[in-house]
């Protein structure tokens, strides 16, 4: 049934962006080492070796935040965000040994520069926004008046606050993605060693919060995604996600944990009302939720509107097939977008302003020099 709304795969993404209950899912947490190694295999078998960069704790993963460098690791309550992890006095303490923060301070300014620049005249619901993580449409008049105001000032003359304001924009930087060109190779050298020290003395309140990568090892504050990559995809590869949600499909499959990991997708929160689907995604399981009824009528008015043409006929004719399986034959009325999937009907309707134009079976419409035949033209 969710092969046949062709949802099978969302509801993977879904589980691939969503944490994992070690004590339920134990056959996924168990394998996790494994699918990574195989996942490397695979990839660099058919030549994509360089589509994702792992984490290792000597280097630094210019595919990931600066943030995500000098973390790394994840953060076991949601509520520690980066801004209170930045505020936290050893973070504080550390960036003023480091020198961290003159540089990230500069960083972040050039960033607020670029940005402010680039988009202040831009709508706020124009698509570029939804690709920029370090500042949303709402941020860009209030970094707007801050550069103003810290024009010709010193790191050490601005507040504690506009200080923690500009630099959590570097946090989120990302030079393959964004390019602005700040990232040296001695300021990354700087993070990694930053982030040694960060873990050599980390004080226990946050070494409760922060569960560091490890090769080894399931990491449960972080998306069944993120421990089976075990690093970050490159953004210079075209397509690369959906070549690498391909490949862990097949993984899954292998391992034979695909049905598992479904499971994981299926408890996926989407919020009230859906609204953490996208309108496909909730029209698809919209139709999945009408088919587990197995009823003997089913009424479906143009259900997949927000789909392309291909993907709604291909979607109409696994429905059909599966609502006729083992000789089952449901009374099916459905308002058609495409008039040539109606000879997968045996009577057709045709409505125009509201009263009935034509009716018939395919064979005699299509042959008859009727509007139905000008549909098919």
């Amino acid at each position: 049934m969710l092969d046949a709304v062709l949802i099978s795969q969302d509801i993977l993404d879904l589980a691939l962006r969503s944490t994992v209950n070690t004590d339920v899912h134990v056959a996924v947490s168990d394998h996790v080492v494994a699918l990574r190694a195989s996942l490397r295999d695979r990839l660099r078998d058919e030549g994509l070796d360089g589509i994702v960069v792992p984490f290792d704790f000597d280097a630094y993963n210019a595919q990931a935040t600066v943030g995500e460098n000098l973390l790394f690791g994840t953060m076991k309550r949601p509520l520690m965000t980066n801004r209170r992890l930045a505020a936290h006095p050893y973070f504080q303490q550390l960036f003023r040994e480091t020198g961290l923060s003159t540089d990230l301070y500069a960083m972040g300014l050039e960033i607020a520069e670029n940005a402010v620049e680039l988009f202040h005249d831009l709508p706020p619901d124009h698509p570029f926004f939804q690709q920029l993580t370090f500042m949303t449409a709402d941020d860009i008049p209030t970094y707007q008046a801050l550069l103003q105001k810290l024009q010709s000032r010193r790191f050490e003359d601005a507040t504690p606050e506009e200080r923690s304001a500009i630099i959590r924009l570097s946090f989120a930087y990302i030079e393959p993605r964004h390019r602005f060109g700040l990232l040296t190779n001695e300021l990354m050298d700087k993070i990694v060693s930053a982030r040694k020290q960060f873990h050599a003395h980390i004080p226990g309140d946050l070494a409760e919060l922060i569960e560091r990568y490890d090769a080894e090892r399931f990491t449960p504050s972080a998306s069944l995604m993120d421990n089976v990559l075990f690093g970050r995809i490159a953004y210079q590869q075209a397509d690369a996600s959906e070549r690498i949600r391909a490949v862990m499909g097949e993984l899954f499959d292998a391992l034979d944990l695909y049905d598992d990991v479904l499971s994981i997708g299926l408890e996926f929160d989407v919020g009230s009302g859906g609204k953490r689907l996208t309108m496909v995604q909730r029209q698809k399981l919209n139709l999945a939720r009408a088919l587990l009824k197995r009823s003997d009528y089913f009424i479906f008015n143009r259900p997949l509107s927000a789909l392309d043409q291909r993907v709604q006929d291909q979607i109409t004719r696994n429905i059909i097939e599966d609502l006729h399986k083992e000789g089952e034959r449901p009374a099916i009325i459905w308002v058609l977008s495409n008039a040539r999937l109606a000879e997968m009907f045996d009577r057709i309707l045709l409505f125009d302003r509201g009263g009935l134009a034509e009716a018939g079976n395919y064979p005699e419409l299509s042959e008859k020099n009727g509007m139905f035949k000008e549909l098919l033209s």
